[in-house]
Parts: structure tokens; C-alpha cells; sequence
């Protein structure tokens, strides 16, 4: 009992410190630590959810079909500048943690590879090869816009421009990149370095930086490229160091797990290699998503105590937010001020980024506004503000809902009870004699007024 006791008074006094301390009275390592612990709770809480990790397997399946074309496309790009030599090398390498059985899967990787000739394939073969790949950027983007509570897609056209655009520049870049650290750790400047006292122990210690923040640096551009939203340079490299760092563990887990389970993999035979491969993708997609995860809290802090599930509007929120979304798009366009993006009005109205983006659909399919700019990110009114009736908003959100446009139900008329449909035409009627003629206009220009 006394155990218990003081094991409950410790949790208290750390919830205390973790959630209840003002952090902009913290001293700078304070603050970095209550942030470091709160972002790992959230990410605990979603991998408790379980999302995380079903979509970790989706990934998996996905990448099997079209880990060789992705490929293929890749190769093809390297050999146009002559690096296609260090394709196998850089497999091998990237497959370490797999022990031997790397040299197997990567050999079959490259007769795959070899078998698809992308010069002869025709206008129908490469057609499915490009759709293939495009498919699999398309499910990885879905699985990043969950973490990042974005439902809304790229278009067809900037799937392709962006997807291609990074299988093609990407390869090329990674070789750069491995060819720049290799002459790095073999020129003059090194090895003047070396000769100084100490300087062997300082070269050893970059030599060991540089790969983390190489990969820290490549997580980032993922992170800050795959999801549909904008995300800030240094929140996605503060999720891309996390993936890094555990990536390395996860090389050593997995070679540990291969070392040590020799007698089980046997009983596989020759499917061996293949469950080695998938349990790697596994893990490794799963290390992806944590670390988005982790980008994404450390950029809205806002939503560490909030569940995804449990963010919900009532009818009465979705007036508010509906209208104050159509105010706040109004007013900027009305005072040629820069144009709204979802993320910005989120921070605004403390509201869920995901919840903005559905209003913002709805409203778009309402004709109110439209989206325009790069990537369709800049949000304006569709229409001349004071055109817009608030009366008129007001009915089509009570009637069609938020989520009509998403719905496959089918319509189910109530016959209510007279009583009741006379009360509710009498309000229709009130909402009309207020507000019938108040249009968006009005209510920026009674802000003026104040």
C-alpha cells in the first residue's frame, strides 16, 4: 500500500511538471524537455490507436508491387549520367541490417530490373509503369496526410508533376550527395585535419554526424514535401532527425533478430528472404509515420491532448466556423490582404486543421469560395461578398449538413409532427426576416464600424 501510494504521488508530481508548468518561465533545456516528452506521448497515443500501424501494412503490400518499377524509372535516370553502377552497392548498403540474406534479395531486385528494358517497353508498358509508381506515391502521400489530419488530395496533374519530379531528381541526389561525403573523407583538407592533435578524434566524430544529418536531411524533404499541407523546415527536420536516429536502431534490431532467429528462417527456405524483406518494410514504413507523427506535433503543440477521433463539431460550431471562415476569407480579400491557406486559419479559430479543410470543401461545393495558387492552397471568395446572404449560408448548413457531399447514404424524409413542422417554419421564417438581407459585406462593414 505505502508503494502504491508513493508510485501514484510520483505520477502526479510528473503529470504536474509535464502539462502544468509555464513554460515560457522555463529555462531553455526545461522547455526542450517538456516538449520532447509531451510530442513522445502523443506519438505513443497514436501508435496505441493502431492507424499507424495498419497503414505501416498497407505500405508494405503497396511497395512490393512496385518497389521494381520505381526502381526501373530510377535506373534509368542514373545510367543517363553514368551512376548506374552504384545502384546495387547502395541496396546493399541500405539492406545491411539484413545480413546475408541482403546479397539475395538485391540480387533478385536487379534481375528484376534488368528484365524491364524501359526504352522497349512501348507506349502501353510504360504507361502502366509510370501508373504503378504513381499509385504508390499516391498511398504513401494518404498515409502522411492521416498524420497530418489532411483529407484532401493532390490533383491527377500535380501528382504527377511532384511524384515524378522526385523519383527522378531524388536517385540522383542521394548519389551526389554519397559521392560528396566519400571525397570529403578523402581530401587534402581531411587529411591536414588529422595530423593535428586530436584531429583524428574530430574527423571520427564528424565522420559518424554526417550520416545522421544526411538522413535526417532526406526524412525532412520527404516530411516537408508528401504531405498536402505546408510544413515548416524545421519542424519536418526535427522529425526527420528522430527517424534517423531510430533508423540506425532499427538496422540493429532487425540484423539482431535475423542473427538470432537462424533456425526459424530455415523452416521458410526460400521464402525466407522475402518475410525478412517485408518485416524490414514494415518497420521501416512504421519509423516513417512515427516520425511525421513527430513533425507534426512539434509544429501544432495545440493538438498533443487531442485525439483525432474525438474531434467533432456540434451543429452550433459548424455555423460558427462555417461563418467565420467565410468572414475571415472576406475581410482579406476585401482589404487586398494576403490570401488565407487552412493551416493559418486553423492557428486563428484554434480549431483542427482537418475540420477547416472539410468546412472549406463544403463551402467550396457551395460555390462561396474557391481555392487558386500553387498547389490550390490560397483560399478567396467565389463570388462578390455582398452577394453572399448569411440567411442563405445558414439554411444550407442546417439542411445538407457538413458531411453531404461525402455521404452515400440515401435522403430519409421525416414526417414530423404538425406542431413541431410549424415551429421549424416559423424559425425558417424568423432566420429569413433578420437575416434575409444581411449579406457578408455587412458584417465586415459593422466591423469597421466598432
Amino acid at each position: 500500500m505505502i508503494e502504491s501510494n508513493i508510485l501514484q504521488q510520483n505520477i502526479q508530481r510528473i503529470n504536474h511538471w509535464l502539462w502544468d508548468t509555464n513554460i515560457n518561465e522555463s529555462a531553455l533545456w526545461q522547455r526542450s524537455m517538456i516538449k520532447f516528452f509531451q510530442i513522445m506521448y502523443a506519438v505513443i497515443r497514436d501508435l496505441r490507436d493502431g492507424q499507424l500501424s495498419l497503414r505501416a501494412m498497407s505500405l508494405v503490400y503497396t511497395t512490393v508491387i512496385a518497389i521494381v518499377p520505381l526502381l526501373a524509372l530510377s535506373f534509368s535516370v542514373l545510367k543517363g549520367f553514368g551512376l548506374h553502377n552504384e545502384v546495387e552497392p547502395a541496396l546493399l548498403e541500405a539492406l545491411v541490417s539484413l545480413g546475408d540474406k541482403r546479397f539475395d534479395i538485391v540480387s533478385n531486385v536487379m534481375g528484376f530490373i534488368d528484365n524491364i528494358k524501359v526504352g522497349v517497353l512501348g507506349a502501353v508498358g510504360f504507361a502502366l509503369l509510370i501508373y504503378s509508381v504513381i499509385s504508390m506515391m499516391h498511398k504513401i502521400e494518404n498515409s502522411f496526410n492521416y498524420t497530418w489530419q489532411i483529407k484532401r488530395d493532390r490533383n491527377m496533374s500535380q501528382r504527377f508533376r511532384d511524384y515524378l519530379s522526385v523519383i527522378f531528381v531524388a536517385p540522383l541526389m542521394i548519389f551526389l550527395s554519397a559521392a560528396i561525403t566519400t571525397s570529403a573523407n578523402t581530401g587534402v583538407v581531411i587529411s591536414y585535419i588529422e595530423a593535428l592533435p586530436a584531429g583524428a578524434d574530430f574527423v571520427g566524430f564528424i565522420s559518424t554526424l554526417i550520416p545522421y544529418l544526411i538522413m535526417s536531411w532526406g526524412f525532412a524533404f520527404i516530411y516537408m514535401f508528401l504531405p498536402n499541407t505546408r510544413v515548416k523546415m524545421l519542424a519536418a527536420f526535427v522529425g526527420g532527425l528522430v527517424t534517423a536516429i531510430i533508423w540506425k536502431f532499427m538496422g540493429w534490431g532487425v540484423s539482431t533478430f535475423v542473427a538470432n532467429s537462424a533456425s526459424s528462417i530455415a523452416i521458410y527456405s526460400a521464402f525466407a528472404s522475402v518475410i525478412i524483406l517485408m518485416v524490414w518494410m514494415y518497420v521501416g514504413w512504421l519509423v516513417l509515420l512515427v516520425g511525421a507523427s513527430v513533425s507534426f506535433y512539434f509544429q501544432n503543440p495545440q493538438y498533443i491532448l487531442i485525439r483525432r477521433d474525438d474531434v467533432q463539431l456540434n451543429g452550433e460550431d459548424s455555423e460558427s466556423l462555417a461563418l467565420s471562415l467565410l468572414y475571415l476569407i472576406g475581410l482579406h480579400y476585401h482589404k487586398n490582404l494576403a490570401a488565407w491557406e487552412i493551416d493559418l486559419l486553423a492557428k486563428r479559430l484554434s480549431v483542427a486543421p482537418h475540420l477547416v479543410d472539410e468546412m472549406i470543401d463544403f463551402l467550396e461545393s457551395l460555390g462561396y469560395i474557391v481555392r487558386a495558387g500553387e498547389s490550390s492552397l490560397l483560399i478567396y471568395p467565389a463570388q462578390p461578398i455582398e452577394k453572399i446572404i448569411v440567411a442563405q449560408v445558414l439554411r444550407q448548413l442546417r439542411e445538407q449538413g457538413l458531411n453531404a457531399k461525402h455521404s452515400k447514404a440515401v435522403d430519409c424524409e421525416v414526417s414530423g409532427e404538425p406542431a413541431v413542422t410549424y415551429l421549424l417554419n416559423d424559425l425558417r421564417e424568423a432566420i429569413d426576416q433578420r437575416f434575409g438581407k444581411v449579406t457578408l459585406k455587412d458584417i465586415i462593414d459593422s466591423r469597421e464600424s466598432l
